[in-house]
């Protein structure tokens, strides 16, 4: 009896680190996996949030120069050119961003991510009215209110993601 005990506990840990070998496996993987994609969000969290901050930061720069009355001369072509060239580079990986808003966070996240493309949008559309020289002061200060909701939006955003 007592070699039967004997050669049935060989038998049970044997069956264990089979079990636990052929599992093992599939449990390694699935921590690469959310390894992986851990740092993929952490990634495109970060060029996300810097192309936001950089069409931020100069249509910010922008609507300064128009409330210090610096919009003639100067630099203020390079900052146009950069308040464009920022919202061309947001737009044309717009498509790109949804997915991965979609794919690494939830449901709020990608309603927030909405709201923030839809103030950066009206944000632009505001700048694209300087092009005509009427009614500069009303421009700016819409400009100004849209700037708020912007960075509000952008700001609550990136700080509810857990990058």
């Amino acid at each position: 009896m007592e070699t039967f005990v004997t050669h049935l506990e060989t038998w049970l840990i044997l069956l264990v680190v089979s079990l636990l070998t052929v599992f093992s496996d599939k449990l390694l993987g699935r921590i690469r996996f959310a390894l992986n994609r851990a740092d993929l969000r952490s990634k495109y969290y970060e060029e996300l949030a810097l192309d936001l901050c950089t069409f931020v930061f100069f249509a910010d720069l922008f609507h300064v120069r128009y409330l210090r009355g610096e919009q003639d001369g100067g630099d203020m072509e390079a900052v146009r050119g950069e308040v464009n060239s920022a919202y061309v580079n947001l737009k044309t990986k717009e498509f790109v961003y949804r997915s991965w808003v979609r794919r690494y966070w939830n449901d709020a996240g990608v309603a927030r991510f909405e709201t923030v493309m839809r103030a950066a949008t009206a944000t632009y559309e505001a700048i694209i009215e300087f092009n005509s020289p009427d009614k500069r002061d009303t421009k700016t200060n819409l400009l100004g209110n849209l700037l708020v909701a912007l960075r509000t939006n952008t700001e609550g955003w990136l700080s509810e993601l857990d990058a």
